[in-house]
């Protein structure tokens, strides 16, 4: 269990490192001159010169890069263009509301695709009517689906607030949105790993015995269901990093989605860079959680772990 550990680390290092190395290769690919975003555009060439004396933009490549590599590794992500700021504290700010609507998502999500998954799996054929719908909201961007729920629940049927922020009623279009685009994952899984285990030796030693069904469906074959879906919600925090970014700025939901989008808006590169670092430690962090998680509930992971 430790080596596995460790090397979880080491690869999710790896990762983040390789991240890191990107951002910094956007900096020179992304438009604009950050001594001018910064000066503004009447600024003299005098100043432009100190601005980029003080970020050290006339250093060699090599000595940029280590000097890019230390800042993050001590927390220094830069200082915002647009608001004069440490960029850290600025995305930790942030980060709670896209934690919020991320967690109520995944809820959504995982008891949606969880119950459709079940009823599939229960039942002697598949669904055609389910199996379309299904086909469909994997079809559907995010942004379409937020302006359709926008336009009924919120213009049309004035059931929810449009006028943007954190609260109760205000987080369940955006919620519904990732959510509801996320079921029909969660659906397949369930369903094929339920089909697995109702068709596996030890469900037909539990019929012979005479044990109900719904006490084999509770106690044994939900029980195995629960790996891969411990697994795919820890791949869903990079999806939700991704979607986050439009369905926040559709819903006016203040996390580190809309923060990107200010900042793409602004050429404001020090947040750009430092939410996507922050996204990828989070992306990592989830995984070797979701993984530690499927190792303890799962006797076959453990084996894997030896």
């Amino acid at each position: 269990m430790a080596r596995r550990i460790a090397i979880r680390l080491l690869l999710g290092l790896c990762t983040v490192t390789a991240v890191v190395l990107l951002t910094f290769v956007l900096q020179y690919v992304l438009p604009g001159d950050p001594a001018r975003s910064i000066a503004g555009p009447k600024a003299g060439p005098e100043v432009l010169a100190r601005i980029r004396e003080q970020l050290h933009l006339d250093d060699p490549l090599w000595s940029q890069l280590v000097h890019y590599f230390s800042g993050v590794a001590t927390g220094d992500l830069g200082n915002s263009y647009a608001q004069d700021e440490a960029v850290l504290p600025l995305i930790l700010d942030r980060l709670p509301a896209t934690a919020l609507l991320a967690a109520a998502a995944l809820l959504v999500e995982v008891v949606i695709g969880g119950l459709w998954g079940v009823w599939e799996a229960l039942r002697p054929k598949r669904s055609w009517l389910l199996a379309t719908v299904n086909v469909g909201l994997l079809s559907i961007p995010p942004f379409s689906l937020g302006f359709l729920l926008l336009l009924a629940f919120a213009y049309q049927l004035p059931v929810f607030p449009i006028d943007g922020g954190t609260g109760v009623m205000k987080i369940v279009l955006p919620a519904l949105t990732l959510g509801v685009l996320g079921a029909p994952y969660y659906a397949n899984v369930v369903r094929d790993s339920m089909r697995e285990s109702l068709a596996s030796a030890y469900v037909r030693t539990a019929v012979s015995k005479g044990m109900r069904r719904r006490r084999i469906v509770a106690r044994h074959v939900l029980r195995n269901t629960a790996s891969p879906v411990v697994t795919l919600l820890g791949m869903d925090v990079a999806v939700f990093l991704s979607g986050v970014v439009f369905v926040e700025k559709i819903f006016a939901w203040p996390g580190i989605g809309q923060m990107q989008t200010e900042a793409f808006a602004d050429l404001d590169r020090p947040v750009l860079t430092g939410t996507v670092i922050v996204a990828a430690v989070i992306v990592v962090a989830a995984n070797l959680i979701a993984d530690l998680t499927r190792t303890l509930i799962d006797p076959r992971a453990q084996m894997e772990a030896l």
